[in-house]
């Protein structure tokens, strides 16, 4: 199990083909590294966890399961737990591992096959490219960009801006405070809440779908804290704005 002093947040590059990474961001002033076998009576699986490599220096991790193949192929699956420093960066390239990032993170990029992204909080600039594979946020205070040919997105709560770009999707921001959002989607609906104290400017067109506004037309007085800017284009799929719980 490598242990890494690192007293200042870090950026951690991570390949992975088949299992789960898990990395973990508290207030800390070490990293430690685990590498497991997602089947220990798999031989591919041990052996991937064995030729796991893992490296350090100067601020940089880089982790992936085997020194050959690549996303996947002529590797097992393994599951990867990181404990670092809270607000480091993420850049994570994976097959169909899922990626779980718990605590608050400041820019982080991902790109997977049919991998799914969970993050807890991102404070900076957070990109997901997937091919079928779906992102979930729960606090965004930065930038957000997400492309997908089959993916759907979930955001909590959202303090800035959000682009995305799907095939074939569904957009469900629970809780849109300020700045903006930029959906564009084939087919997939579209759900945005607007919070009291929120000014929201809507531009919206759907092809065969529906527009639903349930936002009262006060809400876009000068008495209101924030400003939302949505422009939602889908080719089909309904678009529903409303209160945010």
């Amino acid at each position: 199990m490598p242990i890494f002093a690192t007293p200042q947040p870090i950026t951690a590059t991570i390949q992975a083909g088949g299992g789960s990474v898990r990395l973990v961001a508290t207030d800390r002033a070490d990293t430690v590294v685990e590498i497991c076998p997602r089947d220990a009576s798999r031989r591919t699986d041990v052996r991937s966890a064995e030729q796991a490599w893992v490296s350090y220096a100067s601020g940089r991790l880089a982790v992936a399961p085997a020194k050959c193949g690549f996303l996947g192929r002529r590797t097992g699956a393994v599951d990867i737990h990181i404990a670092l420093p809270t607000r480091s960066r993420v850049q994570a390239a994976v097959a169909s591992a899922d990626l779980h990032a718990e605590g608050r993170f400041a820019d982080i990029r991902f790109a997977s096959t049919s991998g799914n992204l969970v993050v807890q909080s991102v404070s900076g600039r957070l990109q997901a490219a997937t091919a079928s594979g779906g992102v979930d946020v729960g606090v965004l205070d930065g930038e957000l960009t997400f492309q997908a040919a089959s993916g759907s997105l979930v955001l909590s709560r959202l303090c800035g801006t959000v682009r995305s770009e799907i095939s074939s999707g569904s957009v469900a921001i629970a809780c849109a405070v300020s700045g903006a959002v930029l959906v564009r989607t084939g087919s997939g609906e579209v759900e945005i809440g607007v919070p009291e104290g929120t000014a929201a400017q809507l531009d919206i067109m759907t092809g065969t779908g529906v527009v639903t506004n349930r936002v009262p037309r006060s809400a876009g007085s000068e008495h209101n804290d924030h400003t939302l800017a949505v422009r939602v284009r889908t080719g089909s799929g309904s678009v529903t704005i409303g209160r945010a719980a």
